[in-house]
């Protein structure tokens, strides 16, 4: 039960927090957030913890190459509004959810590498990237209230998400685990109730950066998978978040000074 709680508590304040930014702060820095490991490493830890070191290790190498399957949703969610921009968000989340399952059961199939799961999702990062770049950067003006229902659709389908995964883990096999994991729990409830608030742009604007932010989590994923057997569950954990981050905070340090000079 202990547990049980914790997934559900440190999912739900992840959720908040991005939602928060997004709107204090920018679409921008919650793109960015909103690819450093957070529901992944979520899913990882937990699996980790309940099935073990090695089991968490290979989960890990099909979740660097699911999280193509992660970048679908918003690739797919991207385009239909580009298209569609006044297209309704049950659309869109339809939409993009078919798009998880179908290119994530294909992955699902393929006996991954670390380094062959590694190329393959530097290759979809570098195109979408490139696929991105044509949405306008924006920032919210006027943001809403917190309100508990607000609070409740991006909490509740997150925890939803993570406590799934993580029960059905040892049923799934690390392979199908670890695709799933990849799984943005934690975005895309956020992506989904900034476009219900504020509209089509907004939502663009935060997807622009997100395939950036994304190659934090996988290079979390590359670290986790490679240190948790020679360092053990929590040092290996803190590692991986270590790398992440000093990829995330450099990235964003070498695009300041090239749009400086």
């Amino acid at each position: 039960m202990t547990l049980f709680l914790l997934k559900i508590i440190v999912t739900v304040a992840i959720v908040l927090a991005l939602s928060i930014i997004a709107e204090r702060v920018s679409p921008k820095w919650a793109g960015l957030l909103g690819g450093y490991p957070l529901s992944v490493a979520i899913v990882l830890i937990f699996i980790g913890i309940q099935e073990g070191e090695a089991f968490a290790a290979e989960s890990a190498i099909h979740t660097l190459a699911g999280l193509a399957a992660n970048l679908s949703i918003f690739a797919t969610y991207g385009l239909m509004l580009t298209l569609r921009p006044n297209l309704h968000w049950l659309v869109c989340i339809v939409l993009g959810l078919t798009s998880f399952f179908a290119v994530g059961s294909l992955l699902g199939q393929i006996d991954f590498t670390l380094v062959s799961a590694f190329a393959f999702i530097v290759s979809a990062i570098l195109v979408c990237i490139f696929g991105f770049k044509q949405f306008a950067e924006i920032k919210i003006t006027k943001a809403v209230k917190l309100s508990f229902r607000v609070a409740f659709v991006r909490a509740a389908s997150a925890s939803f998400v993570v406590l799934a995964i993580t029960g059905l883990a040892k049923q799934l096999g690390p392979q199908m685990a670890g695709v799933l994991a990849s799984f943005p729990a934690t975005v895309f409830p956020m992506i989904v109730i900034v476009h219900v608030t504020y509209g089509a742009a907004p939502v663009l604007a935060t997807l622009k950066h997100f395939p950036i932010g994304l190659g934090a989590t996988s290079i979390f994923c590359l670290v986790y998978a490679l240190a948790l057997a020679p360092y053990g569950l929590f040092l290996g954990t803190v590692i991986s978040f270590g790398v992440a981050t000093v990829y995330l905070l450099g990235f964003s340090a070498i695009q300041q000074k090239m749009r400086r000079s």
